[in-house]
C-alpha cells in the first residue's frame, strides 16, 4: 500500500480511537496524516470509504489473532476451553496484546455508534474464524443444528459487545455463555 495511504489509515484509527467517527472529520486526518483532501478521494474516494478500510483493517488484525488463538487449543479442548479462547478478549482485557486490546476498543467503539460498514465487515471478515469456531463448538454441541449454533453464537457476540467485563465477573460470564451455548436446542420450529 502507498505510504500516504497508510498513513491517513494509521491517523484515522488513532482518531476513531481517540473521539469516534462522528467527531472527526476529514481536516482532522489528514493533518494528522500530514496529507491533502486530494489524497483521500485519489487512495480511498471518500471519508466514510476511509473510515470503513480503518475498521475493516481492524476486524482483519483481530480475526487472524484470534484465528491463531483457537489453533493452539489441543485436540481434547472441552467446550469452556474453546470458549474461554474465542472470548479472551472480553474476558480478560488485562490478558490482551496492547495493541489487540486497542482494536478491540476500537470496534466495540464503531458497533456502539453504529459505524456505516462495519456490520458489513464483520461478516466478511470473520467468516474464516467462524468457519474454524464453528466446527469447534459444533463438535461440542452435538445436539444443535448448524442454524442454532449460528444463532447463539450472535447472540452470544450481541451481548458482550455492548459492555465491560470486569476481571471479577470473567469467570462468571464463561459460565454464563457456556451454559447458554450448551443448554436444550429447539423442540420445534
Amino acid at each position: 500500500m502507498h505510504p500516504t495511504a497508510e498513513r491517513l489509515l494509521r491517523a484515522t484509527e488513532e482518531l476513531l480511537h481517540e473521539q469516534g467517527q462522528t467527531r472527526i472529520s476529514l481536516r482532522d486526518i489528514t493533518e494528522r496524516a500530514g496529507a491533502n483532501v486530494a489524497a483521500v478521494s485519489y487512495h480511498f474516494r471518500s471519508k466514510d470509504a476511509l473510515v470503513e478500510e480503518t475498521f475493516r483493517r481492524a476486524l482483519e488484525e483481530v480475526t487472524e489473532q484470534r484465528r491463531r488463538q483457537l489453533a493452539t487449543l489441543a485436540p481434547d479442548a472441552d467446550l469452556r476451553d474453546v470458549v474461554r479462547t474465542w472470548l479472551a478478549p472480553a474476558l480478560d482485557p488485562s490478558s490482551q496484546d496492547p495493541r489487540e486490546a486497542q482494536l478491540w476498543a476500537l470496534i466495540a467503539r464503531g458497533m456502539r455508534e453504529e459505524a456505516p460498514g462495519l456490520g458489513a465487515a464483520v461478516g466478511s471478515v470473520s467468516a474464516g474464524v467462524d468457519d474454524e469456531l464453528f466446527a469447534l463448538l459444533t463438535r461440542h454441541l452435538p445436539h444443535l443444528d448448524a442454524d442454532e449454533v449460528r444463532v447463539r453464537h450472535t447472540a452470544t457476540l450481541a451481548a458482550l459487545s455492548s459492555r465491560t467485563v470486569s476481571p471479577d465477573d470473567a469467570e462468571l460470564l464463561l459460565d454464563w455463555v457456556v451454559a447458554g451455548l450448551s443448554g436444550p436446542g429447539r423442540t420445534s420450529r
